[in-house]
């Protein structure tokens, strides 16, 4: 049975519209990345998912659940499927422990001596034990994007998406962002990934979409996606990335 199931799901803004049409599941412990040339409409679908954008028409099940129908229980909901954003969004005048602890305190009533363990545990599990104490403004970029994953896995979610979460760092700080994130692959945690990065979909995909112009082209496997894709737009762009 699929995890997240999305059944027609259109969204614009005004007369611009970013998605059409948008069928594809997700199963559990899947690996789904998302490519596509900027303005394909990959980040407004995960923020669909997410419910930070209100899709204009369609359905999104969560374990067969319409979760647009959810209104005010929405919170109940991103506590099980948390996000990972391009530009980190911490806290800035709490430190990277508190940025980690506060989320469980708060929503999950987790008592501050858990909360605390659970933190540094997961910092030690992103390799960042040793700047529990310090504020996001002293981090790398590279360094804040591994807090940001360890503050969304502390929600114990059943699936993360995460939104071109290399985009903002320098290049030598992406690898330690990826594999952080191939680390979670293996452990079995179900994540859609919109990326730039064709190094990540092709070792690490369970499967790969290729988005434009708000429609999802293609799908297959990353062998088939970046060996033998099948639609002329998929080359054209694969063409240009690689």
């Amino acid at each position: 049975m699929a995890m997240l199931e999305i059944k027609n799901l259109s969204k614009s803004f005004g007369d611009l519209e970013v998605l059409r049409e948008i069928n594809l599941t997700v199963d559990p412990g899947e690996v789904l990345v998302i490519i596509g040339p900027s303005g394909s409409g990959k980040s407004t679908l995960l923020r669909c998912v997410n419910l930070l954008e209100t899709p204009s028409g369609g359905q999104i099940l969560y374990q067969q659940k319409d979760i647009t129908k959810l209104g005010r229980h929405v919170t109940d909901y991103r506590k099980k499927v948390g996000m990972v954003f391009q530009k980190f969004n911490l806290f800035p005048l709490k430190t990277v422990l508190e940025n980690i602890m506060y989320a469980p305190m708060k929503l999950n009533r987790v008592p501050r001596v858990e909360a605390q363990r659970q933190a540094m545990e997961l910092l030690g599990k992103v390799g960042l034990r040793e700047k529990a104490e310090n504020y996001p403004a002293a981090l790398s970029g590279g360094q804040q994007q591994r807090v940001a994953i360890a503050r969304a896995l502390a929600m114990q979610p059943d699936m993360l998406l995460f939104d071109e979460p290399t985009s903002a760092l320098d290049p030598e700080l992406v690898g330690d962002v990826l594999n952080v994130m191939k680390q979670l692959a293996k452990e079995g945690m179900t994540m859609v990934v919109v990326t730039h990065e064709m190094g990540f979909a092709k070792e690490v995909a369970d499967r790969v979409i290729f988005m434009d112009g708000g429609y999802i082209v293609e799908s297959d496997t990353p062998d088939e996606i970046f060996s033998n894709p099948k639609n002329e737009r998929t080359r054209a762009f694969l063409a240009r990335v690689l």
